[in-house]
């Protein structure tokens, strides 16, 4: 019976593959790294994510689908030239084999974001905000005022993502997840962005508790740090939140390089936490790795593999999560992505939800 069944999903899922072929940003940072930009190359955010800048445009436009946009008819998202929009919108068919437990089988709608900047002409000052639309209500993500400073100094005060490590699409990530720093954890602070040819430097001030007002006397203290070099990169990332609980420490070395077509990202943390034993004296110690590899084999079609480490607590043994995934980003033509890829997890026998085989398949409107 269980080799009926796992024949029926590999039957599923080579149909959701093969359908890819017949119809024949969040961000993506490997695209950032395959082009050896830096993100803010695309987007209207120095850090990425979010609402796309013109070339960002023209590149979701013309560049990455298989089939290229009109230059005639390029659209850069400006209503006015005051007013510019962009949206992400994500649906999802995934199917969930359990090593034990039960099954399961649905439909969903990932993501829906709207973008919305607002630039007064004659103005140094802009107002961004990236309200999300689905599933549920609507939630702000993001709402700050941007303005750039003298030199190459921007300056953002709101409601931020905040720069850490590689921002990823996928939130589900361990080094996103166990960070804390991902599209749905937005914090209220300011930050500063100054950044050069080769180099990119990010400070900022938050209230450390994602929330609208800070919930204790300390604030969080974050700085980012990333050099581009001739197809390859390398970066850092620091945290240090003391809040009432217990203080915690994040850092991370992240980076990535093209080689021989293939490009490579990476990223490792090593997370003290001090407020999650409450006792004092007493710590916790995570680590995370992740390893990304993307290789475009034709124009507009691009083949993923990840794995993922995750230590929730190294003074316990044995308790280690890993998780690998292999997928096809199949970009047709504008405005369109067609994903669909094999996710396999394996975690502690107790924990029944950590050990899975998953088959998943995503229709990506972006503009």
């Amino acid at each position: 019976m269980n080799r009926f069944l796992n024949k029926k999903r590999l039957a599923t899922f080579l149909i959701l593959v093969i359908s890819c072929f017949v119809l024949s940003s969040r961000a993506e940072p490997y695209l950032a790294f395959k082009n050896n930009m830096f993100c803010s190359g695309c987007h209207v955010n120095p850090i990425g994510g979010g609402a796309r800048n013109s070339y960002g445009a023209y590149y979701g436009t013309n560049v990455l689908p298989q089939n290229a946009g009109s230059l005639t008819q390029f659209d850069t998202g400006n209503i006015t030239e005051a007013l510019r929009i962009g949206a992400n919108f994500r649906t999802n068919y995934t199917q969930t084999d359990l090593k034990k437990g039960e099954d399961t089988q649905t439909f969903e709608t990932q993501s829906g974001q709207l973008y919305v900047i607002l630039q007064p002409k004659d103005s140094h000052f802009s107002l961004y905000i990236d309200e999300q639309l689905a599933p549920g209500g609507a939630i702000n993500r993001e709402a700050f005022i941007l303005t750039k400073l003298t030199g190459n100094n921007i300056l953002k005060v709101g409601k931020l993502m905040l720069p850490y490590g590689i921002r990823l699409e996928d939130d589900t990530a361990f080094i996103r997840q166990a960070t804390g720093f991902n599209f749905d954890n937005s914090d209220n602070g300011i930050e500063w962005d100054w950044q050069t040819d080769h180099t990119f430097v990010s400070a900022a001030v938050s209230n450390g508790s994602s929330g609208l007002t800070n919930n204790d006397k300390g604030l969080s203290y974050l700085t980012r740090v990333e050099y581009l070099g001739n197809n390859w990169r390398l970066g850092v990332s620091g945290v240090y939140n003391n809040a009432d609980l217990g203080t915690r420490y994040q850092t991370n070395l992240f980076g990535g390089f093209n080689w021989l077509g293939f490009t490579f990202l990476a990223e490792v943390d090593a997370i003290k936490d001090k407020s999650i034993s409450h006792v004092a004296g007493t710590y916790e110690e995570q680590r995370i790795s992740f390893l990304e590899v993307n290789r475009e084999v034709i124009k507009g079609l691009n083949i993923k593999a990840t794995t993922e480490y995750f230590d929730p607590d190294t003074h316990i043994s044995e308790n280690q999560r890993v998780r690998h995934s292999l997928l096809l980003e199949y970009t047709p033509f504008a405005n369109l992505q067609i994903r669909g890829g094999l996710r396999d997890g394996k975690d502690i026998p107790q924990k029944i939800s950590g050990n899975y085989t998953n088959i998943f398949a995503q229709l990506h409107f972006y503009y």
